[in-house]
């Protein structure tokens, strides 16, 4: 019999008894009955189920398969899958958690007419991480908006700069109100302020290809009054 995990005849409850730095355990890792899907086939769900005297926020293991195939993992909470379907798991969560509480459940499906199946979970480990905080922020090319989520660039350059009768990169054009909008509804509301362009970058009409970047419009449609030079991106972190 290996040392902690407990193989059964497709699927009685399967158990973790281990404990991590004696303050979190995994005994209530289980698993379900098998369900017969009428086809010589069988699937069963286990569940991840923690015991923690301590706030934890981050669980790694390792899962030992007989017989089955993991074909879902399904989080709870605010809890993450980090690795997809390897049997290396890895979960992570926004916030501490403690007491006794169900991290995931996982699916696993196998044939009938096997004799011997094993889904069994060891833990690596658990402790708890100060969560990243990715607030306005780009990090490796990726850009967080104002809620630390990922968003497009257009989004970005809206949550988190602020530009108003703005142009970036002669594709962007932000508003009065720092929204980004069209080249018409730009003209139509900053034909009167003063428009901030990239001098290197100057702005042209997107139907027409005319170039307004260096000359005054007669009617002071655009005004050029200050230039705009955007940070060089690398794969490091910026926080505007």
């Amino acid at each position: 019999m290996r040392k902690i995990l407990l193989v059964v005849l497709c699927v009685l409850t399967m158990v973790v008894p281990i404990n991590v730095n004696a303050a979190v355990d995994f005994n209530g890792y289980y698993c379900s009955s098998k369900h017969d899907l009428g086809d010589g086939t069988f699937y069963m769900t286990c569940y991840i189920v923690v015991t923690s005297d301590e706030e934890i926020n981050q669980v790694d293991g390792s899962l030992i398969l007989t017989n089955v195939n993991l074909e879902s993992i399904k989080t709870y909470d605010d809890w993450t899958s980090n690795n997809g379907l390897s049997t290396e798991v890895s979960f992570t969560a926004d916030t501490g958690h403690s007491g006794t509480f169900t991290i995931a459940e996982l699916v696993y499906t196998g044939n009938m007419s096997d004799t011997e199946c094993e889904a069994s979970f060891m833990p690596n480990g658990a402790s708890y991480e100060e969560p990243q905080n990715y607030v306005c922020m780009i990090l490796d090319g990726i850009y967080y908006g104002e809620n630390g989520t990922e968003v497009t660039e257009e989004e970005y350059y809206e949550q988190c700069c602020n530009y108003t009768c703005t142009v970036i990169d002669n594709k962007y054009y932000f508003d009065s109100n720092g929204n980004s909008v069209t080249y018409e509804e730009f003209v139509e509301d900053c034909s009167n302020t003063d428009i901030v362009v990239d001098p290197d970058e100057p702005i042209d009409n997107p139907q027409t290809g005319f170039n307004y970047g260096y000359i005054m419009i007669p009617i002071g449609i655009i005004s050029i009054v200050a230039i705009l030079k955007f940070a060089k991106k690398n794969t490091k972190i910026y926080k505007i």
